[in-house]
């Protein structure tokens, strides 16, 4: 599997836009409820395009999300 399939520009909004959630929730929550909340909403979005058809929920997404939240609450 190459670099490429996996790093796309929908991966790349999921990475951030879950980071930035984070950051922004730890500015005064603890992190492990701005992981949390930020994971919460992750799933939602998941949920979401699974359940509407308007987007398609694959475990990379997920996986993209997970990984902005990890360096949302280390940095």
């Amino acid at each position: 599997m190459e670099i490429k399939s996996i790093i796309t520009t929908d991966k790349v909004h999921h990475f951030v836009y879950s980071y930035a959630i984070t950051k922004a929730l730890r500015t005064f929550l603890p992190w492990y409820y701005a992981a949390g909340i930020a994971l919460i909403i992750g799933i939602a979005k998941e949920v979401y395009d699974k359940v509407t058809g308007k987007g398609c929920a694959e475990w990379k997404d997920f996986a993209a999300d997970a990984a902005g939240i990890a360096v949302g609450c280390v940095l």
